[in-house]
């Protein structure tokens, strides 16, 4: 999803900041998105690291004056059921929530030298409804959406926008692991197959069409919407 974002942004004629733990597919995507014309530049950082992102953040500052769109993207499953250690439960946590705070944090000063800056955080439909195969997942995400909500509400006055996108199970090579396996085995395949039966238009999300939905709230046809979180799961909450 970050990749398909991060290429969408770039033929809109975004200046793209690609930040990965992974700079060897961060700087992937970066030569894709030069090879089509756009702009981009890849910065290793480790979010669930106090002085990665610290660095991280100081060489965005150095480089940058001002930040349009922030799309904090990053995240990650969480144990499933609940036998779960508190170190699993914090990592967790930390990712999905802590993460995408502190860089709105401290890149708040450049999202206000745009003057109309757009902030999109990635929650999940477990962030809406409840999750019975991971109640860490689902509490994690349902604090994005609230968030995403609080950040909307608190920065309205500056013209800061916030919003969050909730996305159904998407195609992406992390798909196996929020069952808890780290490949697509049978049991993988027969529990996707069992959410696709209850998804309106009998599919899973391909990434490029979560990047849609990040486009539209990067971009000024979003300008009047704030404090939302939409969920882009074929209709699977609409019920």
């Amino acid at each position: 999803m970050g990749a398909a974002s991060a290429l969408r942004l770039a033929r809109a004629g975004a200046v793209v900041i690609i930040a990965d733990m992974d700079l060897a597919r961060a700087d992937a995507v970066v030569d894709e998105i030069e090879q089509g014309g756009g702009t981009a530049c890849a910065i290793q950082v480790d979010l669930l690291d106090d002085s990665s992102v610290a660095s991280f953040v100081e060489t965005v500052t150095s480089r940058y004056d001002q930040i349009d769109i922030l799309f904090n993207n990053a995240g990650g499953p969480a144990p499933q059921g609940l036998d779960v250690d508190y170190a699993r439960w914090e990592r967790s946590m930390r990712l999905n929530v802590w993460a995408p705070t502190v860089l709105t944090q401290r890149l708040l000063p450049l999202l206000r030298a745009s003057g109309k800056a757009s902030i999109i955080y990635t929650a999940s439909t477990s962030g809406l409804v409840a999750s019975p195969s991971s109640p860490t997942y689902s509490a994690a995400k349902g604090a994005v959406v609230m968030l995403a909500k609080s950040v909307a509400l608190l920065l309205a006055p500056e013209g800061i926008r916030a919003n969050a996108i909730c996305p159904g199970i998407t195609e992406t090579p992390m798909l196996s692991r929020f069952y808890g396996s780290e490949e697509l085995t049978e049991d993988v395949q027969q529990r996707v197959d069992a959410y696709m039966s209850n998804v309106p238009l009998g599919r899973i999300a391909q990434p490029d069409e979560i990047a849609g939905t990040v486009l539209f709230l990067a971009s000024d046809l979003s300008r009047y919407l704030t404090g939302a979180a939409i969920p882009v799961d074929g209709g699977l909450v609409a019920g």
